[in-house]
């Protein structure tokens, strides 16, 4: 009982209301008791009365002030809390309303409920053109993606709580643009979905940079067909497919014979128009999954996949000197040219793409000796190679034990200031008996017998020693790059051993690049990204060498914590005669500087190719223009020379 009597007087006391309705009922009971009963006489005397009647009359009325007040308060609060709202509500919708992206709202079926003012100058619709349309107004309608599922379809749309991508739309016109699209879904109170929020950037002029930055590194100019570059990647793909399934891959060689002299003899025009013919004839010859390549002047060659039978190679190579040799109309002049090929096999000859380049080639120069107008297969040196190979092997075994390697550094000039600003590492080696070895014939060797990893690990070491040893001497602090093997790369140890060779030596991180290859990167970007992470995490920079030398990711190089690009010597050998060459130069510059990256150029050999890159505004070059690669003991003696001077 004194439980419930207490649990009614918190009631009470912490609602007012009720408790002015008690109060209220008891008063006016009381008074309604002694008006309606005229039986019960009152006291005029009686002072009690009229106090309680008073005292009830003031706790009404100020309960009921108290209530009024604190209704008044939360009334407040609330206009104030809507106002607020309201304000947010107005920014949002300003910011949706003018936002630099096309946004579209839509209802959980895909139906639109929204359009910006940006959607509209992006697609050419009204807004009332759109609202209540289904999303897929909006779709392509070009038959390669007619029967491709599509986020613009309200059915596959409902199957995603988000997506992140580029799409392909249409206007109202009906032309096609590239979207970045970001799609959101909102969730009501019951966690079901309301309304998809769509908001998109068009990305059709980046689009289209990118694939006129991939037809130039990639594409022959003139005939259209494969250039080197795509070729040697399309080469190395095949040699893998062809070891996976166990076929072959023949790699032809051709050269046309007397060409020149067709040249010199009806014009350039003429040898354009003869080179554009053999090409459209070369493509005749071979099946759709081949690839034909023009590697420059009147150098054809020709990939074949999935080869099972040597007489199908020989067959292909009888039909294209006879194709070849049929009569070609030039202006009024008809001629008959003939053709040399060299053929080579692989996985036969090798499985090294620069290896069956060089097969190839061997191959061709022993149809050309036996006659011209004909082929000839790569086989007496097969032999030759692996026993070359594994001399080679013992030998470079043999050279790391007794420490015939040494150093040698060519220097990256800043072009600016015209001063050393950092070198690169080069590896050489002094045979005891066979004198100087070029690195082009071990260095190959070094990579497929893996001793390349202990061979990098020696140079990483000597570089930072020898540079900081140098620095010390005078006063500079010069960087120093030094390559990394693929098989360096993707050692799990990497990064421990950079740490090992600044620690040893006390060079600083930051005048330690380390230079990495676009073939390194494209297998497993993610995992190359990592590893780029770990490697930046020792405070040294990274180098993308060779850069266009194979699928020049510019999609992926936004993503990459690379530091520098180094043009591949390719493009600048064959400035200024070269026009692709000069264009391809001065957009992978332009690229590079929007995202904030130094450039290098290598393979710089006269005074045009260093103005050509200072004009295009190229940071750094190195090359025989500027200097020979120097020892250790040449570059000190080069830099006390030039203070000799200066003093």
């Amino acid at each position: 009982m004194k439980l419930a009597f207490k649990k009614a007087m918190q009631e009470l006391f912490y609602k007012p209301k009720i408790l002015l309705l008690s109060l209220g009922a008891v008063l006016f009971s009381f008074a309604g008791m002694a008006l309606a009963n005229p039986i019960i006489e009152l006291p005029q005397s009686s002072n009690l009365f009229k106090l309680i009647l008073s005292s009830s009359f003031a706790i009404v009325f100020g309960c009921l002030c108290f209530f009024l007040h604190r209704l008044n308060k939360r009334l407040q609060n609330n206009i104030k809390a809507h106002k607020t709202t309201e304000k947010m509500m107005s920014k949002l919708s300003s910011a949706v309303t003018n936002s630099g992206a096309s946004i579209v709202i839509t209802d959980q079926n895909g139906i639109i409920e929204y359009v910006n003012q940006k959607f509209c100058s992006m697609t050419g619709y009204e807004a009332t053109e759109t609202i209540n349309k289904p999303i897929n107004i909006l779709r392509p309608n070009s038959d390669e993606f007619k029967n491709e599922p599509c986020i613009l379809d309200s059915q596959y749309l409902l199957k995603q709580d988000s997506w992140e991508g580029e799409m392909l739309c249409s206007k109202k016109d009906q032309s096609e643009f590239w979207n970045a699209v970001t799609i959101s879904a909102v969730f009501d109170s019951e966690n079901n979905i309301s309304n998809y929020v769509l908001s998109a950037v068009d990305v059709t002029a980046l689009k289209q940079a990118n694939k006129q930055m991939e037809n130039l590194a990639l594409f022959d100019s003139l005939t259209g067909l494969a250039n080197r570059r795509l070729f040697i990647e399309r080469l190395h793909s095949s040699v893998l497919n062809a070891r996976r399934h166990k076929k072959m891959t023949a790699l032809f060689f051709l050269d046309l014979d007397q060409f020149k002299r067709i040249n010199d003899t009806l014009g350039h025009q003429a040898g354009d128009q003869l080179l554009l013919t053999i090409a459209d004839r070369l493509k005749t010859c071979v099946r759709s999954q081949d690839t034909v390549a023009r590697l420059g002047g009147d150098e054809f060659t020709i990939l074949l996949n999935d080869i099972s039978e040597v007489e199908s190679i020989q067959s292909i190579a009888k039909n294209i000197l006879v194709t070849l040799k049929e009569p070609i109309k030039l202006g009024k002049h008809e001629i008959i040219i003939s053709t040399s090929i060299g053929i080579t096999l692989s996985p036969n000859d090798s499985i090294n793409s620069e290896t069956l380049m060089k097969n190839a080639d061997l191959a061709l120069y022993m149809a050309k000796e036996n006659g011209r107008d004909g082929y000839h297969f790569f086989t007496e040196a097969l032999n030759i190679r692996a026993n070359k190979l594994l001399e080679t092997e013992n030998e470079l075994r043999d050279a790391i034990k007794h420490g015939d390697f040494y150093l040698n550094y060519q220097p990256q000039i800043n072009l600016k200031t015209g001063e050393i600003a950092s070198v690169e590492a080069l590896i050489r080696w002094k045979h005891p008996t066979k004198g100087e070895i070029s690195p082009y014939e071990f260095i190959p060797v070094a990579e497929e017998t893996g001793l390349i990893v202990q061979i990098g690990q020696w140079v990483l070491r000597q570089a930072c020693m020898e540079i900081q040893e140098l620095n010390n001497l005078s006063g500079k602090s010069l960087r120093v790059a030094v390559n990394l093997s693929s098989r360096q790369f993707e050692d799990p140890e990497l990064v421990s051993i950079v740490g090992k060779a600044l620690s040893d030596s006390g060079l600083q991180a930051e005048n330690l690049e380390l230079e990495v290859t676009e073939s390194m990167l494209m297998n497993d970007m993610n995992s190359a990204i990592e590893q780029l992470n770990r490697i930046k995490s020792t405070g040294s920079t990274l180098t993308i060498d060779d850069f266009g030398s194979g699928y020049s990711s510019l999609s992926y190089l936004k993503s990459l914590p690379v530091d520098t690009l180094k043009i591949d010597q390719s493009f600048v050998y064959d400035i200024p005669e070269d026009l692709n060459a000069m264009e391809i130069a001065s957009a992978v510059i332009a690229i590079a500087h929007k995202l904030n990256l130094r450039v290098v150029a290598e393979g710089v050999e006269n005074i045009d190719q260093r103005d050509f890159l200072v004009i295009n505004g190229c940071d750094y070059a190195q090359g025989y223009f500027f200097s020979r690669p120097l020892s250790c003991v040449q570059m000190h003696a080069f830099f006390e020379s030039c203070e000799r001077h200066s003093a």
